[in-house]
């Protein structure tokens, strides 16, 4: 069985793997404050061990779209990356990201508290480089997102509206339930752009 593509009864091991590393310290302060803050760390985690494999190589910015008032999977991706990271969302929490950033010496985590569509001007007007895009807790039509979007890869999880968390339009790396996700919202898709 591919535990990232079959379904399978649900594991922590991505929380196992998370909670045995030092970055577990400077991820609870954010993760803590989440109704379910094991089913918010696996579901970001699902994304950043998916795009891993697509952010070797040269340097790359990572655009959470979505991403909430905790920015909590553009942290993970910080600490866990070499990648810019860039989070999105209209009810991001300035004052509390901004202490945390500073609290642990974050570098390579910017944020912009917009509605996605208000800031896709701003994200595509970023120096060039390789784009990946997650999009582990948005309630967007990722479509109508993708379609204006400067982007190479996608990481999309449908935790609640498989019709607007899923793409119907671009190509499909890999897809599956995630077995890893302690959600019953497991569906995940790695996209890039149709050709």
């Amino acid at each position: 069985m591919n535990p990232h593509t079959d379904a399978g009864p649900a594991s922590s091991d991505y929380l196992d793997r998370l909670m045995r590393r030092g970055s577990f310290e400077a991820l609870w302060p954010l993760f803590a404050k989440a109704t379910r803050p094991a089913k918010e760390m696996t579901e970001s985690y699902s994304a950043l061990e998916h795009l891993r494999p697509y952010m070797s190589g040269a340097p790359c910015r990572v655009i959470h779209v979505g991403d909430g008032a905790h920015a909590r999977t553009g942290a993970l991706f910080a600490l866990k990356t070499e990648a810019e990271n860039v989070s999105v969302d209209p009810v991001l929490n300035e004052p509390l990201v901004e202490a945390w950033r500073t609290r642990f010496g974050i570098r390579r985590f910017a944020w912009q508290r917009a509605d996605v569509f208000a800031a896709i001007e701003r994200l595509n007007a970023l120096p060039d480089m390789p784009v990946l895009v997650t999009f582990v807790h948005a309630h967007v039509p990722i479509d109508d997102v993708l379609a204006r979007l400067r982007w190479n890869v996608a990481y999309t999880l449908a935790c609640c509206q498989p019709g607007h968390q899923l793409s119907q339009q671009h190509d499909v790396l890999a897809a599956g339930e995630d077995p890893y996700v302690l959600s019953s919202g497991r569906r995940f898709q790695v996209l890039a752009p149709r050709a």
